[in-house]
């Protein structure tokens, strides 16, 4: 399964990694359904994709609401006939407040959209994949869903948990055809993390890679994962992070 005449479903895809997968998908050929509760944003990623703008559909949506991921997949499927390529961009920083300091509200919210969001999306997407026996899902975790000293309890715990959720996933539906794994980034120079650089400009320092990352970078790891190459790997979770978590 090349990427020509295949549809491509990403969330958060009106900036940052989310919009970067979509153009890099979109000049490989693939149909792009974009999702982002913003919708301006989301319109200006489509107004940077490849190909004749009519080919790509963009859908307002938030991942935390079952029904509005419901309609937003179902108006996708119907419009493009199927889809093939799931990535679940969409998430929110916590602001590392300590444990027992987080109020139950922040908790909710941080674990409803990194989490439970790509949980609602895959579940809404998973009978169009299973109808015609292919797909590939890739979850945007971070090096959060492997170390403890990625991000707060509430982002970590989220993070940690949707690894988990993709190599469950791989599990159930990889004897389907169909494919899950994560990629697990650590400094990316996104409008979500930028605000953090000075906090952890020391931490960027010490990696072997000594910088930021571009969300480009990490695009092309996610489309690695959804190409024919990579039909084998399945339930992995790969860094992307300059060797943070190798120290």
């Amino acid at each position: 399964m090349g990427f020509e005449d295949r549809t491509a479903l990403v969330t958060g895809a009106g900036s940052g990694i989310g919009r970067a997968v979509a153009v890099e998908l979109a000049a490989r050929g693939t149909r792009l359904a974009l999702l982002d509760i913003h919708t301006a944003a989301m319109h200006e990623t489509l107004g940077e994709l490849a190909g004749n703008a009519d080919r790509h559909v963009a859908v307002t949506a938030d991942v935390t609401s079952a029904e509005e991921i419901g309609r937003a997949v179902a108006a996708v499927v119907e419009t493009t006939g199927g889809i093939d390529f799931l990535c679940n961009v969409a998430g929110v920083p916590d602001d590392a407040t300590p444990c027992h300091q987080m109020s139950l509200d922040q908790w909710h919210r941080v674990l409803s959209i990194d989490l439970t969001g790509p949980f609602l999306t895959s579940q809404a997407v998973l009978p169009s994949m299973l109808k015609r026996s292919r797909g590939a899902i890739v979850n945007v975790s971070s090096m959060a869903g492997l170390v403890a000293s990625g991000g707060g309890v509430a982002y970590t715990a989220a993070k940690h948990g949707l690894v988990g959720l993709t190599k469950r996933l791989a599990v159930e539906y990889g004897p389907h055809g169909i494919r899950a794994n994560a990629v697990c980034p650590g400094y990316i120079a996104t409008p979500m993390n930028l605000p953090y650089r000075d906090m952890v400009k020391e931490a960027v320092e010490s990696t072997p890679a000594g910088r930021w990352a571009s969300p480009e970078e990490v695009a092309k790891l996610v489309a690695y994962l959804l190409a024919p190459e990579a039909e084998y790997v399945m339930g992995a979770a790969f860094t992307i992070d300059g060797g943070a978590t190798a120290l």
